[in-house]
C-alpha cells in the first residue's frame, strides 16, 4: 500500500509539475519593473537595466550646462551624472512636489542618476502584457518606450534607459535646447530693445513739452531721428 501511495504522490507532483511548467510557457517571460512617478504620469523599467534606487542628496551643479542636467553627485566614491527626466522630456511640474528618488543606472560605461518624483512599487508581469504604445496618448517620443502596460485604471509608460541615456540622443537633445534658448535670449533681447526705446521718445517728448525745458536744435534733431527710426522698425513689419 506504501508503495502505491509513493507512486501516486509522484504521479501527482510529476501532474504538477507540467502543470506549472505550461502556465509558464503560456504566460511568456516574466520580467520585473519597478515604477515611479513623473508629475501626473506613471513610468516603468526593466530592473535589469537598474543598479540601485537611493534618496535624493547633494547635488553639485555644472556650469553652463543643459537644463536637463542637474548636476554630479557621489556614491560610494563613483561619480554620477543626475538628469531630471521631467526636464528630459518637458513635463511639467506639480507646484510643491519634491523629488524624492534618484534611479542610478548604468549605460556606456557611465554612471546616471535619474531623478524622479518617487519609485513606488516592483511588479513582476508577464511580458507579453506589455502593449504597443499608442502614440496619441503618450507625452513622451515613442522612440525611448518599449511599450505600456495598463493595470485596471492605470498606464504605465516603460522606458528603454539605454535609448533615453545614449550619447547621441544627450548630445542632440542637448544642441536643440541650446538652440531654443538663443532663439528666445535673442527674441527677448529685441523686446527690451524697442522697450528702451519706446522710453525714450517718451522723455524727450516729455522733455519738449515741459515748459522748463528749452528745445534746442540737438534735441529737435533726436526726436526727428528716433521717430523716424522707430517709423522704419513699424514699416518692415
Amino acid at each position: 500500500m506504501k508503495g502505491n501511495n509513493v507512486k501516486e504522490e509522484g504521479f501527482l507532483l510529476q501532474r504538477n509539475s507540467q502543470k506549472l511548467e505550461k502556465e509558464r510557457r503560456k504566460e511568456g517571460k516574466i520580467v520585473q519593473l519597478i515604477v515611479f512617478n513623473l508629475g501626473d504620469e506613471e513610468f516603468g523599467a526593466n530592473i535589469d537595466q537598474v543598479r540601485e534606487i537611493i534618496r535624493t542628496r547633494l547635488i553639485t551643479p555644472i556650469p553652463n550646462s543643459p537644463d536637463f542636467i542637474d548636476g554630479l553627485t557621489t556614491i560610494r566614491g563613483e561619480i554620477a551624472v543626475v538628469i531630471d527626466l521631467k526636464n528630459r522630456f518637458s513635463l511639467p511640474t506639480k507646484k510643491g512636489n519634491e523629488e524624492k528618488h534618484i534611479i542610478m543606472t548604468v549605460q556606456d560605461k557611465n554612471i546616471f542618476g535619474l531623478k524622479v518624483d518617487e519609485v513606488t512599487e516592483v511588479l513582476r508581469i508577464p511580458e507579453i502584457e506589455i502593449k504597443d504604445t499608442p502614440g496619441l496618448v503618450v507625452k513622451v517620443d515613442t522612440d525611448y518606450i518599449r511599450g505600456v502596460l495598463t493595470l485596471k485604471d492605470r498606464l504605465i509608460i516603460m522606458l528603454d534607459l539605454e535609448k533615453v541615456l545614449s550619447e547621441e540622443e544627450l548630445v542632440k537633445l542637448s544642441e536643440n535646447r541650446i538652440k531654443h534658448r538663443e532663439v528666445m535670449e535673442k527674441a527677448r533681447g529685441k523686446a527690451e530693445e524697442k522697450e528702451l526705446k519706446a522710453n525714450d521718445l517718451k522723455v524727450i517728448d516729455q522733455k519738449i513739452m515741459s515748459p522748463t525745458q528749452p528745445v534746442t536744435a540737438n534735441t529737435a534733431k533726436k526726436v526727428k531721428s528716433a521717430k523716424s527710426d522707430d517709423k522704419n522698425d513699424k514699416s518692415s513689419k
